[in-house]
């Protein structure tokens, strides 16, 4: 077997390729070293971060000084450009692409509004835009819109901050999704800071307290990519998952304390709409049986809302009269 140097002295253009193929080696390697030294680095520097930021810090600029490179990632969710199968970032009017719901939502402010939700950076102004506002709603409309939000709870507690008016806050409420929703402004760990999350898990003898970060890089996005309802006249936000996660045990529970979204104007039937079921979905999935978590997924998940035929660009949306 002939050795390198025969090789070479054979045919010499494999001698460059050689040399190509190491410097390419090379400086993969450089770059990867330069990542490595970078991430560390920055996680020496969580814990001593150049600003100072208040435990109910708002602005997510303010965070963006010790963060930019997370920060400038975050306001590249304000781009509404990207156009998929399940929808993607453009603002797409749901209501005049299938008009069939305003029928099936009837006597439901969706029958009225239903714009296709975009990226966080979008979340006040989506809320302010929408006719579903012009029906008097309550304050809980704003739990997921907005770090406020858990200023407001801190300042208020939760049952008096649900039970206010949605419009109270249409000046005060300004900064959209952001920081405060999921980090701890000392540590940057990943935290909870939606009750009904905590209250969900604490019915079913769990401690969010106590879950790893892998847990964890879940349960954040669970505090709002969920099925919910408002209970009582308070309008106490709750989760219904007392039975379980499925569909049916989420059913099950509605049939228990007998409550509807609304009663529908044409057939008088009581209703029930899904919300956006993302973490249950994912939940009941091989993704999480397999350990990985929401922030693993390279893609959105899509909700169990609609469903039909692959390549449909008309879903059909399945409800249950009860």
């Amino acid at each position: 077997m002939k050795n390198i140097f025969d090789l070479v002295r054979a045919r010499p253009w494999t001698g460059w390729l050689l040399f190509l193929l190491t410097v390419f080696v090379t400086v993969c390697l450089g770059f990867l070293a330069s990542s490595i030294f970078e991430r560390r680095m920055e996680t020496k520097l969580v814990e001593k971060p150049f600003h100072e930021i208040d435990p109910l810090e708002t602005n997510n600029a303010v965070w963006g000084q010790n963060y930019p490179r997370q920060y400038e990632r975050y306001k590249s969710t304000k781009e509404g450009d990207f156009v998929s199968r399940e929808g993607g970032s453009v603002m797409i009017d749901m209501l005049e692409r299938d008009p069939r719901l305003v029928v099936l939502w009837a006597g439901y402010a969706f029958s009225r509004d239903y714009n296709q939700g975009r990226g966080h950076y979008n979340s006040i102004k989506d809320i302010q835009n929408t006719l579903r506002t012009a029906v008097p709603q309550a304050a809980t409309c704003w739990t997921c819109k907005s770090p406020k939000v858990v200023k407001l709870i801190e300042e208020k507690g939760a049952a008096a901050f649900y039970s206010g008016k949605w419009m109270e806050h249409i000046h005060d409420v300004t900064e959209p999704i952001g920081c405060l929703d999921c980090h701890d402004p000392k540590t940057m760990k990943l935290t909870v800071t939606r009750p009904a999350l905590i209250e969900a898990f604490q019915r079913q003898g769990k401690d969010v307290r106590q879950a790893t970060h892998q847990e964890m890089r879940s349960l954040v996005c669970a505090q709002c990519h969920v099925e919910y309802y408002f209970q009582g006249d308070g309008k106490y936000l709750t989760f219904p998952w007392d039975e379980g996660f499925t569909v049916e045990a989420i059913e099950e529970y509605y049939d228990n304390i007998r409550f509807s979204d609304w009663k529908h104007a044409l057939s008088k039937a009581p209703m029930l709409k899904a919300q956006h079921p993302d973490y249950e979905v994912w939940k009941l999935g091989i993704h999480a049986q397999r350990g990985l978590a929401c922030a693993d997924w390279p893609a959105r998940i899509v909700t169990c809302l609609t469903v039909g035929k692959e390549g449909s660009n008309s879903p059909i949306i399945k409800f249950k009269a009860r």
